[in-house]
């Protein structure tokens, strides 16, 4: 009888022990409420690498709409906003190599930023600074590479695209 009382106390301690704590609140946006029906404005893309820009317009719909803090839209004359997005580079530099010069290991590295801006007035409403992003592979999962580090980087844009982050 001891030990179940002993029990239930514990077990009510640790409960309001973890009270205060959160993964903050969900739902929340750096955009203002008559700003969140969003469109892609354009993606710069300097690299010769044709897929990219298809990709990211993919990652970044996907990722926003499950997060659901934003509207998607398709077009850019029912936004509130619009979304630019600056590939500044994209590259896969040798990370380790071996005795003979052969690369044993590489790197993707993504580098970008996004800017909202209003599509009533051309205002800048938000900029999220320079992302990076990064991912190690070994030679031929170059495919796999490309498709870790862009998703991981749009993940990182919607996160900063999110109040509490």
């Amino acid at each position: 009888m001891n030990s179940l009382r002993y029990s239930t106390l514990f077990l009510i301690l640790l409960l309001t022990g973890c009270g205060g704590y959160s993964f903050g609140e969900s739902g929340t946006s750096v955009l203002p409420p008559e700003y969140r029906t969003l469109a892609i404005h354009e993606i710069t893309n300097p690299t010769t690498l044709s897929w990219m820009e298809p990709r990211i317009r993919k990652l970044l719909r996907d990722e926003l709409n499950n997060r659901g803090t934003i509207t998607w839209i398709d077009s850019q004359d029912r936004a509130d906003s619009v979304i630019s997005i600056e590939i500044i580079r994209y590259y896969r530099p040798t990370a380790v190599s071996g005795g003979s010069d052969e690369t044993l290991r590489s790197v993707a590295i993504f580098n970008f930023k996004a800017t909202i801006r209003s599509t009533t007035n051309d205002s800048v409403l938000w900029q999220s600074g320079e992302i990076s992003q990064d991912w190690p592979f070994f030679t031929g999962d170059e495919a796999e590479a490309d498709a870790e580090v862009t998703r991981l980087g749009i993940r990182r844009l919607a996160d900063r695209m999110t109040q509490n982050y």
